[in-house]
């Protein structure tokens, strides 16, 4: 992820920003660094990166690191771009929404999946009403396996949070967008079946069925299976239900379908939007358009759409349904 900026920020904002610095132990993708900015310069320790002159720090590092690095990162005085998750505990994200709002720098947060034209299409039509008051939400994502990253971190839910904070706090907070209202409860039931890569009781799970509520009455569901198509053929579906009628995300085409509850349709109304893949591994919708608005809020000194507040219930959501899953009980968000 840390190589994929890289490249979107100097293939798509090389006019205002200079790459200036990287803190990496990987030697082949310090190369690739080199490769598109000679004369980055390359840290190996984060404490010196955090405190040398720059103007802004992209944290891209293993979940259980995001929350504090992101606190020294403002502490400094610095713009951050944070990856998701916010943090893997309920109070990491809080203390990072604390930490943003003490702070009057630029503060993003990499859910990029809203700056793409297509999600904010769905958003667009639902705030126009063509759903009507919106009831249910839901997310269906059947793919392949995790990426190997260094050390299995991501297959440890110590260090990831657990597979939905890591995979699926995107989801949680694009339906959080659309609905306009905070998760309150959530019940969720999941395992490992397939994907066993490192031994004992904290492998995160690989497949998960999970329901959700809202304060405003809207019901949502998850249905996350990571043992089956694999990419390119993997498999998202989005959507939402109102009592006007129904969107569906046909992501693999840019489309939406909207049906009109009475219209006595044979065939969807299918909005076509014009948005672009981005770098990396699943080329998700928004990466570049991500890039270019950091950028754009730090020159124009105005809030981005993902700050940690606004992110914070995806995560919050992600993280209570691990907690359902392991007690086996409805969890209540704060």
């Amino acid at each position: 992820m840390g190589l994929s900026h890289v490249n979107s920020f100097a293939r798509l904002c090389s006019d205002k920003v200079e790459i200036a610095a990287v803190c990496s132990s990987n030697k082949a993708n310090i190369k690739k660094v080199h490769e598109v900015a000679p004369n980055t310069k390359v840290f190996d320790n984060e404490r010196e990166l955090i405190d040398s002159r720059l103007d802004a720090i992209v944290v891209s590092t293993p979940n259980f690191t995001h929350a504090k690095l992101a606190q020294e990162i403002l502490a400094s005085d610095k713009h951050l771009f944070l990856e998701k998750p916010i943090g893997i505990t309920a109070d990491e994200c809080k203390q990072v929404v604390a930490a943003s709002e003490k702070s009057d720098r630029i503060v993003m947060v990499g859910h990029e999946l809203r700056y793409s034209p297509f999600f904010q299409k769905m958003k667009d039509l639902v705030d126009d009403g063509e759903v009507g008051t919106p009831h249910m939400v839901w997310c269906r994502e059947f793919r392949g396996p995790f990426q190997p990253k260094s050390g299995n971190w991501i297959q440890d839910d110590r260090k990831s949070g657990g597979t939905l904070v890591d995979k699926n706090c995107h989801h949680f907070d694009l339906m959080n967008w659309w609905v306009g209202s905070r998760p309150k409860s959530v019940c969720a039931f999941g395992g490992n079946a397939v994907n066993r890569v490192i031994e004992g009781s904290h492998q995160g799970n690989d497949h998960v069925a999970m329901n959700f509520e809202y304060a405003n009455g809207v019901r949502g569901t998850h249905h996350l299976c990571m043992f089956a198509l694999d990419f390119p053929c993997e498999d998202l579906e989005m959507g939402i239900i109102g009592d006007k009628g129904l969107l569906q995300t046909r992501i693999s085409d840019i489309q939406i379908l909207q049906w009109k509850r009475g219209a006595q349709q044979t065939e969807p109304i299918v909005h076509k939007v014009k948005a672009n893949f981005g770098e990396g591994w699943g080329n998700h919708l928004g990466f570049d358009e991500i890039h270019q608005e950091f950028v754009s809020c730090i020159l124009e000194k105005r809030r981005p759409l993902t700050t940690p507040r606004n992110c914070i219930d995806g995560t919050l959501l992600a993280i209570a349904g691990e907690e359902s899953i392991r007690k086996g009980q409805i969890v209540e968000i704060a």
